[in-house]
C-alpha cells in the first residue's frame, strides 16, 4: 500500500494557478476595457507602465486593497486624461471578478473532503477570501489562510506553522500542493511533504492520482 496515502491526514493546497485561475489576464483586462472606450493602444500602455510604478505595500484589509487599487488604476486614469475612469477599472479590471475555477477541481474537491481534511495556504491579497464564495468552494475547506490577514507569506516558515496550528495537525500527517517550486521548498522546511504542479503537464485530478492520493 502507498505509504504516502496511509499516513496523509491533511491536505493544503495553494489557491490561484491550483484551484483557480484567471485566464483573462490583468493587463488584457485593462486594455479590452480602454480600446473599447476608443483609447489608442500606445497611450493605454503607457498608462499600464505608469501604474507598475505603483508602490505595493504589505496589505491586511480590504480598505487598504482598494486604495492600492485606484492609485493603480488612478495612474492610468491619469495618463488618459479621464479620472473617473478609476472607477470602472476598478470594478471590471480588480481579479477578483475573472477568477474561474479549473474544470476538474469540483470534482476533486467532492473526492478529497471525504477522506482528508483540507486547507488553502495562499499568497493573497483580502479580496481572494471572497473568491471562495464567488466559486462555492469555501464548504470544503476546514482551514484558509491568505497571507494578508496573518501578515505573514509562502516561503517563509510562519505562514505554514498558522496553517498547520489553524487546522490542529502534525506537519507529518500534511501534504502541500502549489505550482511554485519556492513555495513548496518552504512547506518542506517545517516538515510537511510538498507536491509540485505543473499545469502545463497534468491537471490537479491526474497529480492526486499519480500520488495514489485519490
Amino acid at each position: 500500500m502507498n505509504q504516502l496515502k496511509t499516513e496523509v491526514k491533511v491536505i493544503f493546497l495553494d489557491a490561484g494557478g491550483v484551484l483557480f485561475e484567471t485566464f483573462f489576464k490583468g493587463d488584457d483586462r485593462i486594455r479590452h476595457l480602454l480600446t473599447e472606450r476608443g483609447y489608442p493602444r500606445k497611450k493605454i500602455d503607457d498608462g499600464i507602465m505608469k501604474a507598475k510604478q505603483t508602490k505595493l505595500n504589505f496589505i491586511t484589509n480590504w480598505n487598504e486593497e482598494e486604495q492600492y487599487f485606484r492609485r493603480y488604476y488612478g495612474a492610468i486614469a491619469k495618463e488618459l486624461g479621464e479620472v473617473d475612469l478609476t472607477n470602472e477599472l476598478l470594478y471590471f479590471a480588480h481579479f477578483a471578478r475573472h477568477c474561474e475555477l479549473f474544470p476538474e477541481v469540483k470534482d476533486v474537491l467532492e473526492k478529497l473532503r471525504n477522506k482528508y481534511r483540507l486547507g488553502v495556504i495562499s499568497n493573497a491579497m483580502p479580496s481572494m477570501d471572497w473568491i471562495f464564495d464567488w466559486l462555492g468552494i469555501r464548504k470544503y475547506f476546514d482551514s484558509i489562510i491568505l497571507s494578508a490577514f496573518v501578515n505573514e507569506a509562502k516561503p517563509e516558515k510562519a505562514i505554514y506553522e498558522i496553517a498547520l496550528r489553524d487546522i490542529q495537525a502534525k506537519p507529518e500527517k500534511c501534504i502541500f500542493i502549489d505550482d511554485i517550486t519556492l513555495n513548496i521548498e518552504g512547506a518542506e522546511r517545517v516538515g510537511i511533504r510538498g507536491i509540485h504542479l505543473n499545469r502545463e503537464k497534468m491537471n490537479l485530478l491526474e497529480l492526486l492520482q499519480e500520488y495514489e492520493l485519490l
